[in-house]
């Protein structure tokens, strides 16, 4: 079952149990795998994640989490290590769904949950090499796209990204993490994260005008207005100074009509502005992510919904179309 391909792979391998990282160490070599960094602190994962390439990094997760699954985000999030895109690959004991669910959305891209057999590694190791899911990011996960193939229609395509392992096995340096790659790749999901954050913005304006006839809505009004409030700073944030100025212009007047509202009772048309806002940072996010797919009739259909906003939104938005 061995892969002379395996051969040069650099593997990380943690587990605090080292009898079960022997076992884990066996199956890998048993496929092929000759190079191993193993590690049973995480503190010396960071480091070493920090100071050298690696291809493949096999963590294991315990009952209760030792701080692997923050490290995995700090990883996808440049806090933590060299290349965020690095293949992770997880193995656990728990298959309860409560325990399984934080694992699968900690950014990693499989698990395998013990006891697993020598075919079932090799079987996941192939996907990471041969069809790697491409990567999303929303504001709060970043990691390998898992959505339905109906969600994936319906909303804006996934990146694919660097992947190391691949680059490593088929001998071709340009699928793994060059310089150039990355920084491409980088700017890629920050402008998918600012589309995703303002329809989730938009979101949440729009169930909040659909809601003005629920009796409990001004008990929770300014709650829903200062999550509101949130998002919209965390996608201020995200923009840097090579966005256009619009999009930030569209930001701030947004943040402040969730401002003026704040300790007022929700009327009709308070929350049409409200919603309107939103609708324009949406359409402006979308144009600058999708800016090649635009056609002059789709500009002109979408300045015309956006039309409904006020005058600031307006030609705000008229400006970030040209």
């Amino acid at each position: 079952m061995q892969n002379s391909q395996y051969a040069d792979v650099a593997v990380l391998l943690f587990d605090t149990k080292r009898a079960v990282r022997k076992q884990t160490k066996s199956v890998l070599n048993t496929l092929g795998f000759k190079n191993f960094l193993e590690f049973q602190d995480l503190a010396d994962v960071r480091a070493a994640l920090g100071n050298q390439r690696v291809e493949l990094v096999v963590l294991a997760v315990e009952d209760t989490d030792t701080g692997v699954l923050a490290m995995i985000d700090d990883v996808r999030r440049q806090r933590c290590g060299m290349d965020p895109f690095v293949p992770m690959l997880l193995t656990a004991w728990d298959a309860k769904l409560n325990a399984l669910r934080p694992i699968v959305e900690s950014g990693a891209d499989d698990v395998l949950l013990h006891p697993f057999s020598t075919a079932q590694m090799a079987e996941r190791i192939d996907i990471l090499v041969r069809c790697r899911k491409p990567f999303v990011v929303t504001e709060d996960y970043l990691g390998p796209d898992r959505r339905t193939t109906a969600a994936l229609r319906a909303g804006p395509p996934p990146i694919i990204v660097p992947n190391a392992l691949q680059a490593r096995v088929l001998g071709q340096s340009e699928l793994g993490p060059t310089a150039a790659r990355m920084e491409e790749t980088l700017a890629d999901l920050r402008r998918l994260k600012l589309r995703n954050m303002a329809r989730q913005i938009w979101y949440m304006a729009n169930c909040l005008r659909d809601a003005q006839l629920d009796p409990t809505l001004p008990e929770r009004y300014d709650d829903e207005l200062k999550s509101l409030g949130a998002s919209i700073q965390g996608y201020r944030r995200t923009l840097t100074e090579d966005d256009s100025a619009d999009l930030g212009a569209l930001c701030d007047s947004l943040f402040g009509v969730v401002k003026k509202q704040l300790g007022r009772p929700p009327v009709s048309r308070g929350l049409e502005l409200l919603e309107q806002s939103a609708l324009a940072l949406r359409v402006a996010s979308k144009m600058v992510y999708d800016k090649n797919d635009f056609s002059d009739e789709s500009v002109e259909a979408i300045g015309q919904e956006i039309g409904k906003a006020s005058n600031v939104e307006a030609n705000l938005i008229r400006a970030v179309m040209g």
